[in-house]
């Protein structure tokens, strides 16, 4: 219960103040529609501030059209898009939490198809077999990048989110530029460390320059590619980055891009077991006192990740898919109601497994994700609707969920079940190994 308390007690951070310590990281939805944050945006991130979470970053905001990918995706390209945004912003400061933007450029991972452009990276290094050949980026295309971080986050000012964060990691193109795996380039952006860092120093600066907003950085604490990226390289990397820039925070997360086992860490499945990546952010945090860091990825539930701020590890917790689960996760822990949250399995079936197929995310233990608006002005209905009795034959999940969502509903229930125990399906998948 003291850890709990730790995790839900005020923090500051880059001078802006959070109701707790709990925070719903960048993680794509598929909710975009020509680039830009929908209504859906709007009511599924109003739900999760409603919830009482402290912080909300958005997914991915892609800095340039050669970032797009595809038109789900989120960008800011000029300045039409500032209402949408500022629409999201208003949403979710209405209901008490606060939000940062995430700007990033992919970099080798957008392919270009959609807006048939191509692919740009450090080197001509693909990030999987049957993946594109990026171009080697010239000067041009740096400075248009560069600008292109710049204009981005003055548009994000504009729109009144509370920060930024900028993308360093995840095999993006910034780290393309960092690690020598990707960048092989033999001018002034490659070689030494120095060299390699060259281009997140401009994008920070040019980033500053822009905009009042704290600004924090999302790292990949370890590459897990032969020669790539590691903890000490990036402890020592961010810690140069700190002495030129008052950085309000480090996002530890970890993991490339790249088609090999680095990327299947990044979203970690029920295979992993809970917080699996926890020393990450412990290492920044002895190394790197004083500096915010965020601890991310399978802190499964709010009492198991408020160990890692009770123990020092770090200063707050980042949890995207439970928050896809229960939205309202926060609260019920706060009201001392943690037997009420809907936990998320680790399965990874409705976000990213839908994220990678370019459909909108949803949810298996969750059918209101991406729905938020429609399942309210359902409620509303059902509040006047006249009670009647339901019968529901089959305890499976599904015949289960109906049950339930019909008693709630205030309607009075006889479930059938052929079976002398409940489940169904569910049983016989709970008994495979790693489950």
């Amino acid at each position: 219960m003291d850890a709990v308390k730790a995790v839900l007690s005020p923090v500051t951070i880059g001078g802006v103040p959070l109701r707790n310590r709990v925070v719903v990281p960048g993680h794509t939805t598929n909710f975009g529609h020509a680039n830009l944050p929908t209504r859906r945006h709007v009511d599924y991130h109003r739900e999760r501030a409603r919830g009482g979470v402290g912080l909300i970053v958005t997914e991915a905001v892609r800095v340039h059209p050669t970032s797009a990918g595809r038109h789900i995706s989120l960008g800011s390209f000029d300045d039409s898009s500032i209402p949408a945004f500022a629409e999201v912003a208003q949403a979710v400061q209405a209901e008490g939490a606060k939000i940062f933007a995430q700007i990033m450029h992919a970099g080798r991972q957008a392919n270009g198809d959609a807006t048939r452009t191509v692919a740009w990276s450090a080197s001509p290094l693909r990030w999987t077999s049957g993946a594109q050949v990026p171009r080697a980026m010239g000067r041009r295309d740096l400075d248009t990048v560069v600008d292109a971080f710049g204009a981005a986050a003055t548009r994000m000012t504009r729109a009144g989110l509370d920060g930024l964060e900028v993308h360093l990691g995840h095999g993006h193109l910034l780290q393309q530029f960092l690690s020598p795996v990707t960048n092989q380039r033999d001018d002034e952006y490659g070689g030494s460390l120095g060299n390699r860092m060259r281009l997140s120093r401009r994008v920070l600066e040019t980033v500053r320059s822009a905009t009042d907003l704290p600004v924090g950085i999302r790292i990949s604490a370890d590459e897990f590619l032969p020669g790539g990226l590691d903890v000490a390289q990036m402890i020592e990397i961010v810690g140069l980055l700190r002495e030129e820039f008052p950085l309000a925070y480090v996002h530890v997360s970890h993991s490339a891009y790249h088609g090999s086992w680095s990327l299947s860490t990044q979203m970690a499945d029920m295979s992993f077991g809970h917080a699996p990546f926890r020393h990450h952010a412990a290492a920044f945090r002895r190394a790197l006192p004083g500096l915010p860091v965020i601890a991310v990825c399978r802190l499964d539930t709010l009492p198991e990740a408020a160990e890692l701020v009770a123990d020092g590890d770090a200063d707050l917790v980042a949890l995207a898919r439970p928050h896809i689960a229960d939205p309202h996760l926060v609260r019920k822990v706060a009201e001392g109601r943690p037997d009420e949250v809907r936990n998320c399995l680790a399965c990874n079936q409705g976000c990213i497994a839908r994220v990678e197929q370019s459909l909108p995310i949803s949810c298996v233990v969750n059918p209101e994700v991406g729905a938020e608006g429609e399942w309210a002005a359902h409620r509303e209905r059902a509040a006047t609707a006249p009670a009647r009795r339901v019968l529901v034959v089959g305890g499976g999940p599904a015949g289960l969920e109906a049950a339930l969502s019909a008693r709630r509903a205030g309607h009075t229930v006889t479930l059938f079940e052929a079976d002398d125990r409940l489940g169904g399906q569910l049983r016989t998948a709970a008994r495979v190994g790693g489950r």
